[in-house]
């Protein structure tokens, strides 16, 4: 699921006339494409308000919103499965915490973008403000999908 939030860059697969090359992108400048499905099954709206819930206080989007967002998506269980593999080391560091909300968007940021780069290219990338590099080398060994950068398609 593209979802456009305050994060630098994501890494993305350009498709230009067959020939697929990787660059950094300035997130802003991506559209969405249609959505694919008017439905989503009763298990996909329950583990996307699961996400809904575990993100609605370092994301602002609106339920409604991340369901349409799934809606557009090829496949919405792969994606979901990417979501929950984030809200998994996401909760995993940030529960029975006391930790401040600037802390826990820190975290967000970082399994958002181990979701498309590699644990030493998001160490690379982001600029610890609030989390320790032990802390953060410990919130992106509990992502433990490859990481999948966003394909996206020039008109």
């Amino acid at each position: 699921m593209i979802r456009i939030l305050p994060i630098l860059f994501l890494l993305l697969f350009m498709s230009c006339k067959n020939e697929q090359k990787t660059q950094v992108v300035d997130p802003n400048t991506i559209e969405q494409g249609p959505i694919l499905r008017e439905t989503l099954t009763d298990k996909q709206l329950e583990q996307i308000t699961y996400l809904y819930e575990t993100f609605k206080e370092v994301d602002p989007t609106s339920k409604e919103k991340w369901i349409e967002d799934f809606k557009r998506d090829l496949n919405p269980d792969k994606e979901i499965t990417i979501w929950m593999m984030m809200a998994n080391a996401y909760t995993n560091f940030c529960k029975e915490k006391s930790i401040s909300l600037a802390t826990k968007k820190e975290v967000f940021k970082l399994v958002l973008t181990r979701s498309s780069f590699s644990e030493k290219e998001v160490l690379k990338h982001i600029e610890l403000q609030y989390l320790t590099t032990e802390e953060a080398k410990s919130i992106l060994a509990d992502y433990t999908l490859k990481a999948k950068p966003i394909t996206t398609y020039k008109k």
